[in-house]
This record gives structure tokens, C-alpha cells and sequence, in this order.
């Protein structure tokens, strides 16, 4: 393997209604980090 693929999302925290934009950032770098996966490489994803 090479060298590992890191991934990582910004600490989450409350700051008014939830909207949309607060799903987005963790779901697309958790559907990137399985797609890395799948692919054979070795991620390292980490929230916050």
C-alpha cells in the first residue's frame, strides 16, 4: 500500500437551525472516504 489518504471534516458544533449545510461537509466526505476504500487505499477519516 501507499501512502495513506487522509480525510477530515470540521468539529461540529451547534450555531442556529439546522439546514442542509450542516449534512453536506459529513456525508460527501464520507461517501469520498468509502469510495477511496473501495478503491484498495488506505484512509484514514477523522471528524474534527
Amino acid at each position: 500500500m501507499g501512502e495513506p489518504y487522509y480525510i477530515t471534516t470540521a468539529i461540529s458544533y451547534p450555531n442556529g437551525k439546522p439546514h442542509i449545510g450542516h449534512a453536506y461537509e459529513a456525508i460527501a466526505a464520507d461517501v469520498i472516504a468509502r469510495h477511496r476504500k473501495a478503491e484498495g487505499v488506505d484512509v484514514r477519516f477523522q471528524t474534527g
